[in-house]
This record gives C-alpha cells, sequence and structure tokens, in this order.
C-alpha cells in the first residue's frame, strides 16, 4: 500500500476471494488492520453470531472501538443458533447490539429521480434492495451493509460517523467495507446526504452463494 498526501488519489489493496466463506478471515482481518492505519476510522463492526469473529478482530486490532452486531434471542432459540459469548465480549469492552430489528422486509422511501417522485416500497418490493447488494458482493458486503443500520438504529453509532463493517457467508468473514452510517429510513430516500455511501471495499468474495435466496 502507498500512503499519498490529503486529497490526491489512493493505490490500496484490496481482496477479493474466489471463494466466499470462513477461509477468508484471516485476509479480512489484515485488510481491516491495514485501512485503521489511516487514523480516520476509530470504530468497527462485526456481524458476529456467537461473539468469536468480534473478539478475534478484537485480539488484533486491540483498542479500537468495537461493536458485536447479532441476533436477538428470540431468533437465537428459534433457529437453534450458538449462544452469544456476552461475558467475553464485554470484558473486552465490545459493545453489544443485539436487540435492533433486522432492516430486511421493512418498507423503503426510494426517490425516483428520473420521474422526480418519491415512492414508498412495501417490504416484498423494498427487498429488491438486498439482491441488488448480494449481486454486487455477495451475502458478507449486504450483511456488512445491514449491520450499520442495525447499528445506527440501536445508538452505537451515529449517523454520518465512518465506520469499518465486517461480515461474512456463514462463518467467519469474507468482507470488509468503509460506509458512511446512515439510517435505512434514509438509505435512498429524499436527502443526498443522508443516503448510503459506501465509501471503500477492503474486501469481498468474486463468487455469490446464494444459500436462502432461491
Amino acid at each position: 500500500m502507498r500512503k499519498t498526501k490529503k486529497g490526491s488519489n489512493e493505490l490500496v489493496r484490496v481482496y477479493f476471494f474466489n471463494r466466499p466463506g470462513a477461509g477468508n478471515t484471516s485476509k479480512v482481518i489484515d485488510a481491516v488492520k491495514r485501512r485503521l492505519r489511516q487514523g480516520d476510522v476509530n470504530k468497527i463492526l462485526v456481524a458476529s453470531e456467537s461473539g468469536r469473529l468480534a473478539l478475534a478482530l478484537k485480539r488484533t486490532l486491540g483498542r479500537t472501538p468495537m461493536v458485536c452486531v447479532t441476533i436477538d434471542e428470540k431468533t437465537r432459540r428459534r433457529y437453534r443458533k450458538p449462544p452469544l459469548m456476552r461475558d467475553d465480549l464485554l470484558k473486552q469492552g465490545i459493545v453489544i447490539v443485539d436487540e435492533a430489528s433486522e432492516p430486511l422486509g421493512r418498507e423503503l422511501l426510494f426517490r425516483n429521480w428520473w420521474e422526480q417522485e418519491t415512492i414508498r416500497l412495501p417490504g416484498p418490493n423494498a427487498d429488491l434492495f438486498w439482491m441488488s447488494l448480494i449481486c454486487v458482493g455477495g451475502h458478507g458486503l449486504r450483511t456488512a451493509v445491514e449491520i450499520v443500520f442495525m447499528a445506527v438504529e440501536a445508538r452505537a453509532v451515529a449517523e454520518g460517523e465512518k465506520v469499518v463493517s465486517v461480515a461474512g457467508t456463514g462463518w467467519g468473514a469474507d468482507s470488509a467495507i468503509v460506509m458512511t452510517a446512515c439510517k435505512f429510513d434514509n438509505v435512498v430516500g429524499v436527502n443526498p446526504k443522508k443516503r448510503m455511501k459506501i465509501e471503500e471495499i477492503l474486501a469481498m468474495p468474486k463468487q455469490t452463494k446464494w444459500t436462502g435466496y432461491g
């Protein structure tokens, strides 16, 4: 990676994995560690069902503030997911977000700039937004975006805050992005300044695994 003066172009290393999945975790952590050296991002979000991935990142990244976004207890029991390593996470100073509702299936306010009208899309139609993200970068990238909205809803992250978000396909990590945090209600809404902005892709798989999407 070559450092450049502020305002100039940057030459950075990005990982594009041949396959999605947990086998890419160590390289994702490496990508995040290198990105944090630039000093303009001071919070990491991690999608982690058990908390294991968040703890692995914490061991490597040390004092960087971290938020573990996970599923609620009702969902955990329903789908027989592993218990959350809550005590271990809290001992490491990791903030836990486990009560914010997933934005999947929720209606979306869409500003159609071509027709100059604003449309409120019902949940089934709004899910096209998530499908589009999967087409671009797979489940990991989609989840990395999703947990930013959840963290904002839980007030663990402020609107406009630049964060690194890490997620994966199944276990571990295969995707990492830098994103300006925003509310899901504003993602493609009326105000351009409040819309979603993925600023950088640090890592993602080239192959998409369409598990659960037909």
